[in-house]
């Protein structure tokens, strides 16, 4: 099954049309992939055939990075991917940060996340390309949808540091209105549950 073919099964049958602007209708899934594109993220989902190791690998072959250069906040995932775990971003050397999300919101294509995710760094501390692991089921309409599910989630140990990561949009760089944006370079691996 392909990339689109596995949203559109989701649909129930309706008609998607890229060109057109997403109705009421759409799936938060559609949705989002739509919007993250057209910012300019990279947007990969596994299927059967491939996993994450695989397409990360191929992330750092593409970019010609050195796996010293790929780092995580996260020890399960430095362990899985098999790069370096570190606790706080202050290398320069550090090209790329994998790390998983809370939520992906569908109306603007960006990443909910929070300090279970980049500890106590802000978005502007971390490197310029930024590898999102996440799940099909983590789609959600926008930020209040968002915020309602992490106050369910995590009842008693509210978390901290909640941001959202903006995609970078190569088109708008030289925009006045976006200078200061801390907008990440970003792949999203999307597994199935």
């Amino acid at each position: 099954m392909g990339f689109w073919d596995f949203f559109k099964s989701k649909k129930n049958n309706q008609s998607y049309d890229d060109k057109s602007i997403p109705q009421k209708d759409d799936s938060h899934d559609l949705i989002f992939a739509k919007n993250f594109t057209e910012s300019g993220g990279r947007f990969i989902f596994i299927d059967e055939i491939n996993s994450t190791k695989e397409i990360f690998e191929k992330i750092i072959a593409e970019n010609q990075w050195d796996s010293e250069n790929v780092c995580s906040l996260d020890p399960i995932i430095s362990k899985n991917l098999k790069i370096r775990s570190i606790r706080k971003i202050d290398n320069e050397n550090v090209k790329a940060l994998v790390t998983e999300c809370e939520y992906l919101l569908s109306n603007t294509g960006r990443i909910l996340i929070c300090n279970k995710q980049i500890k106590s760094n802000k978005i502007e501390d971390l490197p310029s390309v930024v590898i999102i692991l996440a799940k099909s089921n983590q789609f959600v309409s926008d930020v209040s949808e968002g915020m309602t599910k992490l106050k369910n989630k995590y009842k008693a140990n509210f978390p901290s540091n909640i941001t959202t990561i903006n995609v970078k949009n190569k088109y708008n760089e030289d925009n006045f209105l976006t200078y200061g944006n801390s907008a990440k370079d970003i792949y999203l691996i999307l597994s199935d549950d």
